[in-house]
């Protein structure tokens, strides 16, 4: 074969390797919202920004019924093509079964104090839905083990009417919640295991009482985890400075500055993870 011959069969496989990713860029980024539901009293707004021309993280926001929102952010392990595919099973897994939210899934952990406690106060609608952690996991871990990946996970479900948000936290960067009226701030920390691993596990959820001028925020570890040219991550302490710093932003805003914070920290360092935000910020309203 011709050396002419040979550079243009390698040109024509490049086109359609670079094709092929672009495509499956525009299919990842349709699985995410489109437009995000109107919640009352209520900002959300986010982004994903992939460390390849595909990514493993994802977020959702998902109505349910009662009038709550499902909010979701989850980081598969990888990246690239794999990544992408399992985010898509994922995604897709925890979906169905939260718009599904058979309560009666719930029946065998009845024995749990918490559940209990959790049904008492009003909450088994948004258990329901949190039950699509519990039975994503049983199915990632019976079918697709073999693949080594896995997935960590942040899923609460929000009621305006009570401003109660009740979430499972498997294996995931605690989200930073900050009252910007008052100025005190906590972490939601992991209750769980990551989800894809071991089968059965309860995933049992918590519950937060949202106040007005609450900020939730929801990253992956593309946030945190970014590193400059020295090596240094631009770590949770940055993330809480800028929080505080835009604490009268928008949600959208606030989404912004964090993202050029990390990009300008970053530097010319390289992209090394996938990088998405969540925020979903609590504002003034009618009287509770």
């Amino acid at each position: 074969m011709e050396y002419g011959q040979v550079l243009r069969r390698t040109e024509a496989v490049r086109e359609r390797m670079e094709r092929e990713l672009e495509i499956a860029y525009e299919m990842q980024q349709s699985f995410l919202p489109q437009t995000l539901p109107k919640v009352p009293d209520v900002e959300i707004a986010a982004t994903m920004r992939p460390a390849r021309e595909v990514g493993g993280d994802f977020y959702d926001v998902i109505p349910l019924s009662g009038g709550r929102v499902g909010v979701l952010i989850a980081d598969v392990s990888d990246k690239g093509v794999s990544a992408a595919l399992y985010m898509a099973l994922a995604r897709t897994l925890l979906r169905a079964h939260s718009l599904s939210a058979r309560p009666q899934y719930l029946s065998d952990a009845l024995e749990s104090a918490q559940v209990r406690r959790l049904m008492r106060s009003g909450s088994l609608g948004a258990l329901a839905a949190l039950g699509a952690v519990r039975q994503t996991n049983d199915y990632l871990t019976e079918h697709h083990s073999e693949s080594c990946m896995f997935v960590t996970l942040f899923y609460a479900v929000y009621d305006p009417q009570s401003r109660l948000l009740t979430y499972v936290n498997a294996g995931h960067n605690p989200p930073f919640l900050h009252n910007t009226l008052t100025g005190e701030h906590d972490w939601l920390r992991p209750t769980d295991m990551i989800v894809g691993i071991m089968p059965d596990r309860p995933y049992e959820a918590q519950e937060r009482q949202l106040s007005p001028g609450d900020v939730l925020v929801l990253y992956t570890d593309g946030v945190t985890e970014a590193f400059n040219p020295e090596h240094e991550m631009f770590g949770e302490e940055r993330l809480v400075e800028v929080v505080r710093a835009h604490a009268t932003a928008s949600a959208q805003e606030l989404v912004e500055a964090i993202e050029t914070a990390v990009t300008a920290f970053a530097g010319q360092a390289p992209q090394s993870d996938d990088l998405t935000l969540l925020v979903m910020r609590c504002l003034p309203g009618e009287s509770r």
